[in-house]
């Protein structure tokens, strides 16, 4: 199976910067072989509909990740993104239940298992966020027939943004667990993932998400180019 790797953006980047990024990234790695990788990036809402046609134009396959998603369905729900609103985006993975949504949005367990559900009925893949100490709630809250359909992301909250890295150990040890509550789904780490640490993470995941290091498309480029030529 081809490792997946995640680009977030987060709320960073103004339309113009992202656009700069995504062009600069798809000239670096223009003449990389990525055949042996998957490659997707998350850009804020505003951006996907131009990251959509020009990646359609693209010549190196690139999926398409939005952040987040409402978990309700289209209707009176102001302010809300529904999966309604993203249809015709070529969208493949949906980031829910981000530690940062949990921290600072009030995200619970219940209301990102309504995402994952809205996130199938998209047609996209939900890429399910977890910590240790919710992580057997999270799993027990999905239907257990979308279960398969997920991919779960470890992402402990004290790695994210501080360059303080999780154990490769205690990183299989969750990889483990996960497989064990939900079946042999697969199975992301995230949380200051680099191009120096990425191929330890790989040896135990199916892929990384990776947000700080991966605003500098250089670096990011670096990154993909690191595992496509090592694995």
């Amino acid at each position: 199976m081809k490792k997946l790797l995640l680009s977030n953006f987060k709320s960073n980047k103004s339309i113009q910067e992202a656009n700069n990024w995504l062009d600069t990234f798809l000239e670096k790695i223009s003449l990389l072989n990525t055949s042996n990788v998957e490659i997707a990036v998350a850009p804020s809402f505003l951006s996907l509909e131009e990251f959509s046609q020009k990646i359609a134009a693209a010549s190196v396959p690139l999926q398409l990740t939005t952040q987040n998603i409402s978990a309700y369905p289209a209707g009176s729900y102001t302010g809300a993104i529904s999966v309604k609103n993203l249809e015709g985006l070529n969208l493949q993975y949906a980031i829910v239940g981000h530690s940062e949504r949990r921290k600072y949005f009030g995200e619970t367990s219940k209301s990102v298992a309504k995402k994952v559900e809205q996130a199938v009925d998209g047609e996209m893949t939900p890429v399910v966020c977890l910590d240790i100490e919710y992580l057997e709630e999270q799993i027990a809250a999905i239907d257990v027939k979308l279960l398969e359909k997920c991919i779960f992301a470890y992402e402990p909250l004290s790695a994210i943004g501080s360059g303080k890295n999780a154990d490769v150990g205690t990183v299989k040890k969750v990889s483990q667990k996960i497989k064990t509550l939900a079946g042999e789904v697969r199975f992301l780490y995230g949380g200051s993932v680099t191009a120096e640490n990425v191929l330890e993470y790989l040896l135990v995941c199916d892929g990384v998400l990776v947000g700080s290091f991966s605003l500098d498309p250089n670096q990011f480029a670096q990154l993909v180019t690191t595992v496509a030529t090592n694995s």
